[in-house]
């Protein structure tokens, strides 16, 4: 055989374990020099507002992992474990990877974008808000991936802001096209300058009430690019403002609750009809008219006239300061004169347990008349009623249970209050020095006698899930609506603020639809605190058979289910009501399982009493 130099063999040709250290750590040297190299170059790629940066690698997110705000900084979550931070100028941004994709908004909200405290829901692609409460979206930025790199284009003026005005369009004088909408609200006139009527000298301070309704349903108009006239009615001269903080801070500045100041309206020729209280609508002729006999036609008509406090109806309820809830001015005048003083709460509403936990330690005494054994048995149940009874009665609030108000004593301010419990039979009379009156609303339909559009019993706007009463191109949305639901088709009253926000959305949707139809699937959705306490509730459920409880309610952390033992049925809107389904589900410091609850509840996955066991 023909001989040569024999080869090198296998191990002279495997490197030692110090030469593998060696080349591992140059070449994690080499990867971090790489990385380092590409995001000083992505940052050169940037002008004055805008710059490119890579953020991480394909790979370094695995599918549903994101980084959050979590305690004044930025966390990679993954199963709830911190892994890495991330900010950009200091700026704190959420990073998401959806599958392959990948998003990045400026946001503290978890999973799909919804607010595990209010339920709000963001779009992932443009940071608009979907699911309400709330008018302003997050901001959100531009990502790519690039040969296995994660690159966001970051706009510099949205760094650090926590909201975002959607851009919005504005009216063209060539479309001659008019929406109305009817709202709340008491104030002047206030006209763009794009158009003219000859009313009345316009003053230079403008003020508005608008309610979530009336203002998301013109708002959303101006979004979809609706170049039409957008004309609004309003009666009362009360700023736009972020009512729910009423109660629970009576002496909030009314400044700090605006929502929107009239320069916006104006910026996007929304016609503010002031002071104008509609008295008549015409739907025939399809025109509206005010008390100062102003009138005008529209093509489509939004009613959004919402609902008022109910009234005693007894002797002494004219006396002063006997009290109601609904404005900045009522909230701030009862924060005053309740001080130091004797105060009656009629009702045992979240806005009154509200208010006696803002005034407990401030008023001389606060006092609760129900007509129930406990705060919201009805739609919390006898135990956790128990526990808010309590918590009240720990803090100083005497709690009337099963009792009622017969009479208002006083002669021209109220002085006491007659108080009658049907169980035992006992009349006593309590000191007040003032009386808040919480026990409920009436709808504002005055102005609809007469018309055709279709009003139930209470006198509540009947509309079907697109927000449409049974005339033709006339909408209802808000407190004034009685709507279908989502998921079963039951006609529901559900006077929260978030869905009214909703309402008002697809309202506005379907007017400008000349096609297809877009459904409300907002599942109804609140909250309220009461003493430092957070109480939240998705879902709808009116009659209740059951209770399912997890958690420890004396220590204020549970998670309550209510469920229906209804067997299977069709109802008339072809909905199946399932037997022992979850209908809704209340919480105390387990702020995500509402808003776990209430995206199940959309995706139309229903929780069944199995699923808890």
């Amino acid at each position: 055989m023909g001989g040569g130099a024999a080869g090198p063999t296998m191990d002279s040709q495997m490197p030692s374990s110090t030469e593998m250290a060696e080349i591992e750590e140059r070449r994690m040297e080499a990867k971090q020099i790489s990385r380092r190299l590409d995001e000083a170059y992505m940052r050169m790629r940037k002008t004055d507002d805008t710059f490119e940066l890579l953020v991480c690698h394909h790979g370094d997110l695995k599918h549903g992992e994101c980084v959050v705000q979590y305690k004044s900084q930025v966390h990679l979550l993954k199963n709830n474990s911190i892994i890495r931070e991330l900010t950009i100028e200091n700026a704190k941004l959420l990073l998401i990877r959806d599958a392959d994709q990948y998003f990045i908004v400026g946001s503290y909200f978890n999973g799909r974008l919804r607010c595990p405290w209010h339920g709000a829901c963001f779009n992932l692609v443009t940071g608009e808000i979907e699911e309400y409460p709330g008018i302003d979206g997050v901001p959100a930025f531009p990502v790519k991936v690039v040969k296995g790199s994660v690159i966001v284009e970051v706009d510099r003026r949205l760094l650090g802001k926590a909201k975002v005005i959607p851009a919005m369009s504005k009216a063209d004088k060539s479309n001659e096209t008019i929406f109305v909408i009817v709202g709340g609200g008491k104030a002047f006139y206030m006209f763009p300058p794009t158009f003219t009527l000859q009313l009345r000298a316009r003053p230079k301070q403008l003020t508005c009430i608008l309610g979530p309704a009336a203002l998301v349903a013109a708002e959303t108009l101006r979004r979809k690019n609706f170049s039409g006239r957008i004309v609004i009615f309003a009666k009362e001269q009360i700023p736009t403002y972020d009512r729910p903080k009423l109660s629970k801070t009576l002496d909030v500045d009314q400044e700090l609750l605006l929502l929107r100041d009239a320069s916006h309206f104006k910026k996007y020729d929304i016609e503010l009809m002031l002071d104008q209280e509609i008295v008549n609508i015409d739907t025939s002729d399809r025109t509206v008219t005010a008390k100062t006999k102003l009138m005008l036609r529209y093509d489509k008509l939004l009613i959004c006239t919402g609902a008022s406090p109910k009234k005693l109806d007894m002797q002494g309820r004219d006396l002063k300061d006997v009290c109601l809830l609904r404005t900045p001015d009522e909230a701030n005048y009862i924060a005053a004169a309740g001080k130091d003083k004797n105060i009656v709460i009629v009702g045992a509403s979240f806005l009154a347990l509200e208010v006696a936990a803002f005034m407990g330690y401030k008023a001389k005494s606060v006092a609760i008349v129900c007509r129930r054994n406990y705060p919201f048995e009805n739609l919390l149940g006898r135990h956790i009623g128990k526990l808010l009874r309590q918590m009240l009665r720990d803090r100083g609030v005497t709690f009337y249970e099963a009792s009622n108000v017969e009479m208002l004593e006083g002669s021209d301010k109220v002085q006491s209050v007659r108080i009658r419990n049907y169980k035992k039979n006992e009349v006593i009379n309590v000191p007040a020095d003032l009386v808040l009156v919480a026990i409920g609303t009436v709808p504002n339909t005055k102005c609809l006698l007469n018309c055709g559009i279709e009003l139930d019993e209470e006198g509540f706007i009947n509309v079907d899930q697109f927000m449409r009463t049974n005339v033709e191109r006339v909408f209802a949305a808000g407190d004034v609506a009685t709507f279908p639901l989502s998921d079963s088709g039951l006609r529901a009253k559900v006077q929260h603020w978030s869905m009214a926000h909703s309402q008002g959305r697809i309202a506005a949707l379907n007017m400008m639809s000349s096609g297809h139809l877009e459904p409300l699937r907002s599942v109804p959705y609140f909250w309220t605190t009461i003493f430092g306490k957070s109480i939240r509730y998705a879902g709808y459920c009116d009659n209740f058979d059951d209770v399912m409880i997890s958690g420890d309610i004396q220590n204020g952390r549970w998670v309550a289910f209510y469920l229906n033992f209804l067997t299977d049925e069709v109802d008339s809107a072809c909905a199946v009501n399932r037997k022992d389904d979850v209908k809704a589900v209340a919480t105390m410091n387990y702020d995500g399982v509402t808003s776990q609850f209430a995206d199940l509840q959309m995706a139309g996955k229903f929780t069944t009493r199995a699923d808890l066991l």
